[in-house]
Order: structure tokens, then C-alpha cells, then sequence
């Protein structure tokens, strides 16, 4: 149901709702929308660029009509209009069916841990982690900085650590169980190269002429909160 054009944000600024999940068979998968990368912005034309009930009373209030979305996806660095029908009746949880948390989608590209070579028989390549092609893009926990990964895995030492993992040539988003490992043979407790930074980003697609583009210089976001829309 999204168009690919770009369409400006109404209204500027770089806040919005991170869709950090997007449930099997709901209104938001059928609208294309994707977790992770794209941020709603307005709904409507009316921009969302504050945390209040503004995005939820107007889809309640739209329930069973058909919505325009402005959403941001931090993959293509461009705006789309999603259109898209709430449903409090498809099946699943809340109207859309997507968790989503408020912040700001500045810098969204930037924090990206890029896995590098994965050894044999290491804990990352049985948690099926592919060398260089896949991207941790985020945790059940907040990460803002590069060392913040490096200390979840160190807090899970021998216990299952859940990953958001992007492959860049499947462009597809899964869920990976891995448990660091420090005694197994090899080094490191995953056994894998891990990069972080400007060269190890997400290449940005560019939907018109189908190329990589470099991402410009970002700020780090804002994080506030997390829901999930009803």
C-alpha cells in the first residue's frame, strides 16, 4: 500500500514513532511498513512530533477507514505515504498490530554493529550469524553507543542473548539466540569480528536509481518511550 516517492515531513523536525515490531498478518505488515528502519511521522498530515495520545485517538477514531501515514525509513533516508486501514477486529494486538516507541529517528543508521568474519564452530556461526552481510540493528535493550553491545554480551555470559539481526543481501530483519561463550576454543566469547562506525553502516538503498549512497553526518537519538499502538 506504500508509495515510494519521496514527500517532505510536514512540519520538520526528526521525531517520530520507531516501529520496533510488526505483528504476522496485521494492518501494518499488509501497509508495508517495516520494524526497525521506518519512524511514523504524521498521520493525516498532522504531525506527530510529540509523546501524547494524538496518534492513538486518531486511529481509534479512524478504525475501519483508510489513513495516510508519512513514515521515514532510516534504510532509504527518504519519507513515503503509507496508506493504511486500522483494524481493532484482524486478529492480533491493538489496531495496527506494530510496538512502536517515540524518539528521535536521528542517527538511526548509526548505531549498527556489522559482523565481520565468523569462525567455525564459534558461538556466532551456531546462532547462524553470516559473515559480513548481517548487521545487529538492536537488543530487548537500549543501545546508543558501541561499547553498549560489547557489554550486553558480557552480561550474558553463558546465558541465551536475543539480537535484531539485518542481512543486507536477504533485506530481511530476524531474531537471533546467541550465548557468548568465553571458553570455547576460539577467541572472543562469540567468535566473530564485530564492526561499529561510519564504514561499517548500513549501505543506504537508493529506490529511484536502485544505488548505495553514503548516509550523512548523523546526531544520536533520543529514546522515550515504548508501546504498543491500540
Amino acid at each position: 500500500m506504500g508509495t515510494a516517492n519521496s514527500t517532505p515531513i510536514p512540519g520538520g523536525g526528526t521525531e517520530g514513532y520507531h516501529i520496533l515490531k510488526v505483528q504476522d498478518n496485521s494492518p501494518g505488515q499488509a501497509a508495508g511498513l517495516e520494524a526497525f528502519f521506518d519512524f511514523i511521522l504524521a498521520i493525516n498530515t498532522t504531525r506527530l512530533d510529540k509523546d501524547n495520545d494524538t496518534l492513538k485517538e486518531m486511529l481509534k477514531n479512524g478504525d475501519g477507514q483508510e489513513l495516510i501515514l508519512s513514515v521515514y525509513s532510516s534504510k532509504t533516508q527518504i519519507v513515503r505515504e503509507v496508506k493504511i486501514i486500522p483494524n481493532s477486529s484482524w486478529g492480533g494486538q491493538g489496531l495496527l498490530g506494530v510496538s512502536i516507541r517515540f524518539c528521535s529517528f536521528a542517527g538511526a543508521n548509526e548505531n549498527v554493529w556489522h559482523i565481520l568474519d565468523v569462525h567455525p564452530n564459534s558461538p556466532a556461526d551456531k546462532a547462524g550469524l553470516r559473515s559480513h552481510t548481517d548487521y545487529i540493528i538492536g537488543s530487548d535493550s537500549i543501545m546508543h553507543e558501541s561499547e553498549d553491545l560489547f557489554m550486553l554480551i558480557e552480561a550474558h555470559e553463558g546465558r541465551p542473548l536475543k539480537l535484531y539481526v539485518y542481512n543486507v543481501e536477504l533485506d530481511t530483519c530476524r531474531e537471533v539466540s546467541i550465548t557468548p561463550d568465553s571458553a570455547w576454543p576460539g577467541e572472543g566469547s562469540l567468535g566473530c569480528g564485530i564492526g561499529y562506525g561510519y564504514l561499517h553502516r548500513i549501505p543506504v538503498k537508493k529506490i529511484s536509481q536502485n544505488k548505495d549512497i553514503p548516509a550523512p553526518p548523523v546526531i544520536k537519538p533520543a529514546v522515550i518511550n515504548n508501546v504498543m499502538v491500540s
